[in-house]
């Protein structure tokens, strides 16, 4: 995997930009103690979901050899730095819009162009590097690599939406990266975009993301926004959105009519893949 997914063009921007009041509450005991019970609550909290974290069930961990051919940047990955640079860059701006909170953030694409899913697996996977922190990718539609191990067949997401008995346990699988879950496409083909706007699709979305509202970050590996009839679904789902688009394949303007179709509030920016690499000797002279 030589090639860098590229960095984000719109910077990420605060809502609202308004400074708060500031109240002062050196002399009311009542508002004290509460913020202190709200404080001790959040500990609690916290140190409870750290726990449960630390006894994920964790069948088998991928060596640096799987890791690459699921297409996954370890840590501290050399070749990859600069992408391994924006995924970061990525989580920490979302974890600093989302204080205390986890987050779903929408990952689609322009059609046209192959769409390949490491940018979400690995936005997936970087949530997960977090010892107190989970990641829950939700495959959108079919892609190859088995992040879930050595079975061929699993249920997956078509599958529950096609069922009436299926949970939501029953799809969200293990993965070869500490503390990453994956709800993969399924065992269904040809089933197109359509089940996006089923009951069975709003049941598992609120189920996954209510279940651990603050320490579980979900990403939604959707179909290209073009190819999505039901758009302002996809947008209500998410939390965030982020575009990504192959370098020098896409019309600036067929950019424009994606990002369009995306909730402007929670758009996060474009994500360019492939960008080519600047040779050693000419990057150190540009520093």
């Amino acid at each position: 995997m030589s090639d860098s997914f590229g960095r984000a063009l719109k910077k990420v921007t605060g809502p609202g930009g308004g400074d708060g009041a500031i109240i002062d509450t050196r002399h009311d005991n009542t508002t004290q103690q509460r913020r202190f019970e709200y404080e001790d609550g959040i500990i609690v909290r916290s140190v409870e979901a750290r726990e449960q974290i630390a006894r994920m069930y964790q069948p088998f961990v991928f060596s640096p050899e799987e890791m690459a051919e699921n297409h996954l940047i370890a840590e501290d990955d050399e070749i990859n730095q600069d992408t391994e640079l924006l995924l970061e860059d990525l989580r920490n701006r979302i974890t600093l819009r989302r204080p205390g909170l986890g987050a779903t953030i929408l990952v689609t694409s322009v059609s046209g162009e192959e769409q390949p899913p490491y940018f979400a697996r690995n936005l997936a996977a970087v949530f997960a590097r977090d010892e107190n922190k989970t990641s829950l990718l939700v495959e959108l539609q079919p892609t190859k690599g088995k992040l879930w191990g050595d079975g061929d067949e699993v249920p997956g997401l078509v599958d529950f939406i096609s069922s009436e008995v299926m949970t939501a346990k029953d799809v969200i699988l293990p993965t070869g990266v500490r503390r990453m879950r994956i709800i993969p496409y399924g065992k269904g083909a040809g089933q197109g975009s359509d089940f996006i706007r089923s009951t069975r699709m709003r049941i598992l979305v609120k189920d996954i993301t209510r279940r651990y509202p603050r320490d579980r970050f979900t990403v939604l590996d959707a179909p290209p926004v073009d190819r999505v009839a039901d758009v302002e679904l996809l947008n209500e789902y998410a939390d965030f959105s982020l575009l990504y688009v192959p370098y020098g394949k896409v019309s600036e303007s067929r950019i424009k009519k994606a990002v369009s179709k995306l909730d402007a509030e929670k758009f996060l920016g474009v994500v360019l893949g492939g960008l080519p690499r600047m040779p050693r000797f000419l990057s150190g002279a540009a520093k």
